[in-house]
């Protein structure tokens, strides 16, 4: 805070002042009432009004520069309110008093949404029950009915399931501060819980799968590993070629353990690359060849943001494509030394 700032907020009391000051000689001037007594009062409320403009600006300027100061070390901004020094002027305590209305305003307005969110999660969580019974008995039918037809409607629901299964993870996904758990995890024991899933598409499709230097331990939550090791996977399995197959390994390094996933399919082109984690974003392959929703991908990449994994793709047309998930080395992350 400035003194020319402060004096030019004070102008109009201070001219006030000064006027009443010099109608106050005036009058005294007027009628010969001048002593030296009068004088002295004069002379004291010109000093008393100096005076209570400089501590006034003294007052202000270390509240001001107190607050500013105890805004920069705080780590949560909003408990500024709680954090301010007392202020011992009006502007100050108007100032203190707006900003625990706005703040209180504030916190109602987060928990309202977060009711909101809690009560769609919930919703979605519930549809996802009830739409995966039926799909379920769907499945059961075709079971026990082998054939061509019942091969294609069993194609279809798992595509409905995987669906049904990127809606239920979006939603936890929005609130993933809530729904995680960081602790060790051995990524051999998620890859091969995650391959359970897909033991009927590596069959019927006679694809060749090659697993191996995965018995490493990780820092994550493996619900959420699982969830975007499948996305990767389902991918990759969309987009085969002639004698497909699929890698999956680990490599560590000084910094990292890093996860591999790669195929020797289509491969994607070099133009879709830069917005292949964008939310929406099918790609050439997306669009001629599969109805993708474009969301796979863009949740693989905000999941492992929030996780602190990093997660790349290499492509090259024809070839195959390679996504690597990075997790971090710390006194968290260790290798399990035992052999297979």
């Amino acid at each position: 805070m400035k003194f020319k700032d402060f004096i030019k907020e004070k102008l109009i009391l201070i001219i006030i002042y000064i006027f009443i000051i010099f109608l106050i000689s005036f009058i005294l001037d007027t009628f010969d009432l001048i002593t030296p007594a009068l004088v002295m009062v004069v002379f004291l409320l010109v000093l008393f009004g100096i005076v209570f403009i400089f501590s006034g600006f003294i007052q202000r300027k270390n509240f001001y520069n107190q607050t500013l100061n105890i805004l920069d070390h705080l780590d949560n901004k909003s408990l500024i309110t709680e954090a301010m020094p007392e202020a011992y002027f009006i502007e100050g305590e108007m100032l203190k008093k707006i900003l625990k209305i706005t703040e209180k305003n504030k916190l109602e307005q987060i928990n309202k949404y977060k009711f909101k969110e809690e009560d769609f999660e919930e919703f979605m969580e519930l549809w996802v029950h009830e739409i995966k019974t039926p799909l379920s008995t769907i499945n059961l039918i075709t079971e026990n009915n082998p054939g061509k037809v019942s091969d294609s409607i069993k194609e279809e629901v798992a595509k409905i399931n995987n669906y049904v299964e990127l809606i239920l993870f979006y939603a936890r996904s929005q609130n993933l501060e809530k729904d995680y758990i960081i602790k060790n995890t051995n990524l051999k024991d998620v890859i091969n819980k995650v391959m359970i899933n897909f033991k009927k598409d590596f069959i019927l499709k006679n694809i060749s799968l090659d697993i191996h230097g995965i018995d490493y331990q990780v820092k994550t939550d493996s619900k959420w590993l699982e969830f975007i090791s499948k996305q990767i996977i389902s991918n990759s399995l969309k987009y085969l070629k002639e004698n497909p197959k699929i890698s999956i390994y680990a490599k560590k390094n000084k910094e990292n353990i890093v996860l591999y996933f790669e195929d020797n399919g289509i491969g994607i082109d070099k133009k879709d690359l830069p917005r292949i984690f964008d939310k929406g974003f099918t790609g050439q392959n997306g669009r001629s060849k599969y109805n993708s929703t474009g969301m796979g991908l863009y949740l693989v990449k905000t999941l492992c943001d929030k996780l602190s994994h990093g997660v790349t793709i290499e492509s090259e047309v024809g070839k195959g494509t390679i996504v690597k998930i990075t997790f971090p080395l710390g006194s968290m992350t260790k290798e399990i030394e035992r052999k297979d």
